[in-house]
């Protein structure tokens, strides 16, 4: 029997509207169209575009393999995603609902994760005894929810205590998960300059409340050691909690972070040439130039300084104790990158991979400090025979003692002279007891000496054994969650409530102009239909026609 076919297409049927039967007894079909006007209200029209019969399971089931690679993937490229490789269109609502739906297949369910830190907690305490997890909780309407947590390894305080210079980094960044909490990080510096992350902890927002629980946690971890000094950014917050917690120490502010809010009211070529160079300074007479250079150009600029930044943010005000001659807080910076990736898991799963992203960070150090040989790292003493290359330095003189005075070369009695004491590890310059390391000056006299090494001169701050010393101890290694041993508080601990923000949820922080960012502002002034100028409206407009004004006034 033939059989033929007649193809309509949505061309000439928009509404989709049609039926199709077969003639009796014969080969042909017959199709009927509503001749009715129906527009908005057919429901098939309000179908059209979207496929309705995908739910969210499906969504789970298509992006969990995406997912696995990358937890970060917004609900908005997923939705492209599906629809390049699928050819449907999945509302927005449904692939986020499905988005989710995986997480919790990969992660577990994520009103469960908080509780589950208590699983962790006694993990921890069965693999690395003395390891550090305070979780701290408060009860509303009745349930008892998370509210913030710190989390320090045995290994890395060990460590820190006993083979790391006395200076932390502090600093905090945003989770991307559902729970839109802050990461802090206490860093520390190894011998190799290495990051060295000492202490972790989970706020929900950054308040003088949560810092200060913060920093008081991590005093109980590693008390106040000889020299400790403390380096944050310009927040209000964490500068509060170090100075109330760690009232004696050295607290310096991030110099980066200092230059980005001057520049916002201050700008020209001498804080170009002045601002950063009094930063790097560690002789007070250099820092006192550069910074009345600065105060003749413009001294309400030297005024917001004093008023606004009061934190140690040169080198030349610097103690010589903890051998760090840091400006900017890019420890914690490079922490905060180093777990970009992880920021958006539940808070056990982030826990734990933190946890083995530094066992395997441990052992790769460890390797490293099986091979070294000699005294001093090596990458100090390549340093030191850099700077050895055409110094240009003259000793005047040397007493027995080990004390000496030097100058630029073919400049004696019209240049700068500067003493240097070997006993003391000392220059007038002070390059060499704020860093530990041997300046230029020093170095010129140390190789002017027959027999004498600059290896036996340079801190133990440097030294291989405190590289060693630093990584001696172990992080721990444990088996996946479902393996962990039950644990009961008492109480079910409930996620934090959460707060809602306008707009999708952002996985990256906004960068201001001056970083490369966007500059432009929406403008809030309304614009005057008569002169079409910002900052009125036409019935006070002073610059347009009468007439139109009249006439405004008319129509109204």
């Amino acid at each position: 029997m033939l059989v033929q076919f007649v193809v309509l297409t949505a061309t000439y049927f928009p509404c989709m509207y049609l039926a199709a039967n077969m003639c009796f007894f014969s080969t042909f079909f017959q199709v009927k169209v509503n001749p009715h006007e129906h527009g908005n209200g057919c429901q098939s029209t309000r179908r059209q575009g979207s496929c309705v019969g995908l739910s969210q399971f499906w969504v789970c089931s298509k992006v969990i393999d995406w997912l696995k690679e990358d937890g970060n993937v917004g609900a908005k490229e997923l939705q492209r995603r599906l629809k390049d490789l699928y050819k449907v269109q999945i509302s927005y609502r449904k692939v986020y609902k499905g988005k989710y739906l995986a997480m919790d297949q990969l992660y577990g369910p994520w009103g469960k994760s908080f509780h589950n830190l208590f699983r962790f907690k006694a993990q921890l305490e069965q693999s690395s005894p003395g390891s550090v997890l305070v979780i701290d909780h408060h009860t509303i309407n009745n349930k008892v929810r998370f509210n913030r947590l710190f989390f320090a390894l045995k290994a890395c305080v060990d460590g820190f205590l006993r083979g790391c210079r006395p200076y932390l980094a502090v600093d905090s960044t945003f989770l991307t998960g559902r729970f839109r909490g802050q990461l802090c990080v206490a860093c520390a510096v190894d011998a190799h300059n290495w990051m060295y992350p000492v202490a972790i902890g989970v706020i929900d927002s950054e308040t003088n409340e949560n810092w200060i629980w913060f920093m008081e946690r991590l005093k109980e971890a590693i008390g106040t050691p000889e020299g400790m000094t403390f380096h944050t950014d310009c927040g209000q917050a964490v500068m509060n909690g170090v100075s109330q917690v760690f009232p004696t120490t050295e607290h310096r502010e991030c110099m980066y972070h200092l230059v980005q809010n001057f520049k916002k009211r201050y700008s020209g070529r001498v804080f170009d040439d002045h601002l950063w160079a009094s930063s790097y300074s560690w002789s007070p007479y250099m820092f006192k130039k550069h910074y009345e250079a600065m105060a003749a150009a413009k001294p309400e600029a030297m005024k917001y300084l004093q008023e606004n930044h009061k934190k140690l943010w040169t080198r030349s005000q610097y103690t010589t104790l903890s051998k760090v001659d840091y400006v900017t807080n890019n420890l914690a910076e490079s922490f905060n990158n180093w777990v970009k990736p992880e920021k958006c898991k539940h808070l056990d799963d982030l826990l734990d991979t933190i946890r083995q992203m530094l066992l395997i960070k441990w052992n790769h150090r460890k390797r490293v400090a099986a091979k070294l040989n000699g005294k001093i790292m090596p990458h100090i003493m390549q340093r030191l025979r850099e700077d050895t290359y055409n110094l240009d330095i003259d000793v005047i003189t040397a007493s027995p003692e080990g004390v000496a005075e030097l100058c630029a070369k073919g400049l004696q009695g019209t240049g700068f002279r500067f003493v240097v004491n070997l006993a003391d590890r000392t220059c007038s310059c002070r390059v060499w007891q704020g860093s530990g390391i041997p300046c230029k000056h020093a170095i010129a006299y140390i190789t002017s000496i027959p027999g004498a090494k600059l290896e036996d001169y340079v801190d133990e701050y440097f030294s291989v054994n405190n590289f060693r010393v630093a990584y001696d101890g172990s992080i721990p290694s444990i088996p996946d969650k479902s393996m962990w041993p039950e644990a009961e508080p008492g109480f079910f601990l409930n996620p934090p409530l959460l707060k809602s923000t306008g707009g999708g949820r952002r996985k990256n922080r906004m960068k201001s102009a001056l970083e490369g960012g966007s500059s432009q502002r929406k403008s809030k002034k309304h614009e005057c239909p008569i002169c079409h100028q910002l900052g009125h409206h036409w019935y006070t407009c002073k610059n347009g026609n009468p007439e139109d004004i009249a006439a405004m006034e008319a129509a109204r």
